[in-house]
């Protein structure tokens, strides 16, 4: 792909997102993280954390935080100092865990990690009980394991750290081989590219593909002619689905909410026929283009009822449906209570 056709995709993804930033203005942030920096951290942890979040926060090439917001937090005047000499300074106090959907632990060099502000380990085991995930990167798993926040979850380490992590924890589960694992509102990630590989696969979960796919365009190299470097160490917006043609059918059954889309239409976006596509998309997802865009349909009803008051007629028209009785028989079966039932469950 060349640097003309990457930012014309860059382009055709913002211009799919400006929809939901106006429609979304008054909302909170799709996600939210908040930083926890150890003293000798690396400093490409840090940055794998913010910069997808930064993409993925706003449109074109601007960088505000409308859709994903972070914080580095510490005491008043807390800094950090990284593992190539450069202090970073904490630029919010310890915000009640529960206002972030993720809290992330970026780990120091193993020597340094009792060297950290005894409130870090404090707020750490306050958000871990008010249920927050809790994301060890890099040798951040070692201070959740040293917090007996593992218990009963395998870490995610790196090949380098495995035999001290083995030496610390001989009880404690782990893999060398993974980019990262999510168990029980627990995350490890070993450190490097991979944080990019969590990071897309959160963003993709919160905020849609288009975003991810967006965060990934950004962060690659834009003269790369094949699958970007990222896409390699799985750092991809659908990090199990290979085929680029896929992708992009993906995002722009997600992007329009599956709404006039008709498989047809992306077949032929895409270069197949029909019944290419079909079975293309199978073997990949594992469900028919047609089952996806329903799906597709059916996420952003629940989306409507939760963040709207629309009544549920409109909401049928919104989302593609003929009328409320045919949303209201699609959607009980996919959730086995009516719109309406949803909705009051969720008050």
């Amino acid at each position: 792909m060349n640097a003309q056709n990457d930012a014309d995709y860059i382009h055709w993804l913002d211009s799919l997102w400006a929809e939901r930033l106006l429609a979304a203005r008054d909302r909170k942030p799709d996600v939210s993280v908040g930083i926890l920096l150890w003293p000798t951290f690396p400093m490409m942890s840090l940055t794998g954390v913010v910069e997808p979040l930064r993409h993925a926060a706003d449109f074109a090439d601007n960088s505000r935080p409308i859709h994903c917001r972070w914080s580095i937090m510490g005491k008043p005047g807390y800094e950090a100092l990284a593992s190539c000499g450069i202090r970073v300074q904490a630029d919010a106090p310890y915000i009640n865990p529960t206002d972030f959907d993720y809290i992330a632990v970026i780990g120091g060099l193993l020597p340094h990690l009792h060297a950290a502000p005894a409130t870090h380990r404090d707020y750490i085991r306050v958000a871990a009980s008010a249920g927050i995930p809790i994301i060890g990167a890099c040798t951040g798993s070692f201070i959740l394991a040293q917090e007996g926040l593992l218990m009963g979850r395998k870490a995610a380490i790196h090949p380098f750290h495995s035999e001290d992590f083995r030496m610390a924890f001989p009880r404690q589960t782990f893999s060398t081989r993974d980019d990262f694992l999510i168990e029980d509102g627990r995350i490890t990630v070993p450190g490097g590219v991979s944080i990019l590989s969590l990071m897309t696969e959160l963003i993709r979960n919160h905020c849609g593909p288009d975003r991810a796919a967006k965060a990934v365009y950004q962060l690659s190299l834009p003269d790369q002619k094949n699958m970007s470097s990222f896409d390699h160490e799985r750092a991809s917006a659908f990090r199990h689905v290979e085929d680029a043609r896929v992708q992009r059918a993906i995002v722009l059954i997600e992007s329009r909410k599956g709404r006039d889309v008709p498989p047809e239409q992306i077949a032929a976006t895409i270069g197949l026929s029909p019944r290419q596509f079909t079975r293309l998309f199978q073997a990949h997802i594992g469900m028919t283009p047609k089952h996806f865009i329903l799906e597709t349909r059916l996420r952003y009803v629940r989306f409507l009822l939760d963040n709207s008051v629309l009544p549920i007629t409109a909401i049928a028209h919104e989302t593609g449906f003929s009328d409320s009785a045919h949303l209201a028989t699609a959607f009980r079966k996919k959730y086995e209570c009516s719109p309406s039932e949803f909705r009051h469950r969720r008050k």
